[in-house]
C-alpha cells in the first residue's frame, strides 16, 4: 500500500513542479505571492491525484515549502542545487508514504484497477522528460543555447529509458543507447568544437537523469503488483 501512496504523491509532485508551475512562479520565487501560488498547486495536485483531502497533505506541503525556501535563499543556483532540491522532495514523499500508507486506501480513486501503476509510469515519464530537460538546460546554460531538436531528442531518450526499465524490459536499453549513438554520429561531424562539447555534455546529463529516474522506479514496480 505504501507503494500505491507513493505513486499518487509522486505524480502530484511532478504535476505541480513541471506541468502546472509557470515561468512567472519560477522566476519570482523570492516573492511571497509566487511562492504561495506554487505551494497552493502542490497541495491541489495531491488532492487531484487522490480526489481527497488528508491532513498528511498539509505536512507534505509544508515540507515542500521548507525545501523550496532553502533552495531559493540558501543554495547557489546551479545543477547541484536543482538535484538536491528534487532529491529532498522525493525523499519527503517516500517518508510520508511509509508513515501513512493508508492515504491511497482512503482515496476514492483506489477502486479503479491499475491506477497506481498508471500513476507510477506517468509520473516517471514526466519526471524524466521535464525534469531532465531542466537539468540539461542548467548544465549547458554557460556553454551556449541548445536547439529545439536536441530538446525533443532528449525527451524521447529519457521517456524511452523510463518505459523500458519501468516496464521490465531492460534488454531494450541497448536499443535506446544505440539510437542515441546513431544520432550523435550523424550530427557531431556537422558541428564546431564548442557545439560538439555542448552536445556531449547534454547527452551525458540527459542519460544520467533518465537512468537515475528509471532505475529506482523500476525497483518499486514489483510492489505495485
Amino acid at each position: 500500500m505504501a507503494a500505491y501512496t507513493f505513486a499518487a504523491l509522486f505524480l502530484a509532485h511532478v504535476v505541480a513542479d513541471y506541468v502546472l508551475q509557470t515561468t512567472w512562479m519560477v522566476v519570482n520565487k523570492r516573492r511571497a505571492a509566487a511562492m504561495a501560488a506554487h505551494i497552493a498547486l502542490v497541495l491541489g495536485a495531491m488532492c487531484l491525484t487522490t480526489l481527497s483531502f488528508q491532513w498528511w497533505f498539509i505536512a507534505l506541503t509544508l515540507a515542500h515549502l521548507w525545501i523550496d525556501v532553502v533552495k531559493t535563499y540558501a543554495m547557489r543556483d546551479g545543477l547541484g542545487a536543482y538535484v538536491a532540491d528534487q532529491v529532498l522532495h522525493v525523499a519527503s514523499i517516500v517518508a510520508v508514504a511509509l508513515l501513512a500508507p493508508q492515504i491511497w486506501e482512503l482515496s476514492p480513486v483506489s477502486d479503479i484497477p491499475h491506477m497506481p501503476l498508471i500513476y507510477m509510469i506517468l509520473g516517471g515519464v514526466l519526471f524524466a522528460v521535464r525534469g531532465g530537460q531542466y537539468a540539461v538546460a542548467i548544465l549547458i546554460a554557460s556553454k551556449g543555447a541548445g536547439t529545439n531538436v536536441g530538446v525533443f531528442v532528449g525527451w524521447a531518450e529519457r521517456a524511452a529509458l523510463c518505459v523500458v526499465l519501468i516496464g521490465g524490459l531492460p534488454a531494450l536499453v541497448a536499443g535506446v543507447l544505440a539510437a542515441k549513438g546513431i544520432y550523435l554520429g550523424a550530427t557531431l561531424s556537422n558541428r564546431d568544437q564548442e557545439d560538439r562539447r555542448r552536445l556531449l555534455w547534454g547527452t551525458g546529463i540527459s542519460l544520467a537523469w533518465g537512468f537515475a529516474v528509471a532505475i529506482p522506479l523500476s525497483m518499486v514496480m514489483p510492489m505495485m503488483q
